[in-house]
């Protein structure tokens, strides 16, 4: 059996996470390729962002206290680093679920309203619905995928945008707009009086644990 290091392992999980939160997104495509809503399949496609939250935000709130804050060990960077990105990546995933939730109700709309559905103004609501969770997904997954490439090692500047001093105007944008965010843009976001306030980032644990989801 091969061996992989505690960075070789958390960069996997990494990729894993991301390959399926753009499978989510490569469902929404096709739903929005078809002409009339598809329910069940939409349906199907919240139930399993459902459960990716689920595992980000355990990816996100484990702790290992052995791991100091500021740890300059390979492997400790890694966790710091892709804990952050899960935590972010959950931030988007949630954003996703709320873009989806027009959708579900001007499909059902469209179903029960007489006339012909092709007129029907639930129905522009149902494909931007689509389109918007989509490309919130796209960002997730690209970020997820870019911290999997430099877990270790100086950070680049895409990667530092949502690691680094920008973490807060990001995470602010990300929760209140639509398209996804830059880090000049972020900033912008923010805006000259903003304060935002949050609570230091929390210790996850190793990779050698295997608590990882």
């Amino acid at each position: 059996m091969t061996y992989r290091t505690p960075v070789e392992t958390q960069s996997e999980w990494l990729l894993g996470t991301a390959n399926n939160l753009h499978a989510f997104r490569e469902e929404l495509w096709r739903l929005y390729s078809y002409r009339d809503p598809q329910n069940a399949r939409l349906g199907a496609v919240l139930e399993g962002l459902t459960q990716a939250q689920e595992r980000l935000l355990a990816n996100t709130t484990d702790e290992f206290d052995t791991i100091a804050p500021d740890s300059a060990e390979p492997e400790d960077i890694a966790w710091r680093r892709c804990t952050v990105a899960y935590a972010y990546a959950g931030l988007l995933n949630a954003k996703a679920i709320l873009r989806l939730q027009p959708a579900v109700v001007s499909a059902t709309l469209i179903r029960l309203t007489p006339g012909p559905a092709y007129a029907s103004p639930h129905r522009l609501a149902y494909f931007k619905s689509l389109s918007a969770g989509q490309e919130v997904l796209d960002e997730a997954v690209w970020k997820l995928r870019e911290t999997a490439e430099h877990l270790t090692g100086p950070e680049p500047d895409r990667l530092k945008a949502f690691t680094g001093d920008a973490a807060f105007r990001m995470v602010r944008s990300a929760a209140v707009t639509a398209k996804p965010a830059e880090p000049d843009t972020a900033q912008k976001a923010a805006g000259p009086g903003a304060v935002v306030v949050a609570s230091p980032p929390t210790r996850a644990a190793s990779a050698r644990t295997g608590a990882r989801r």
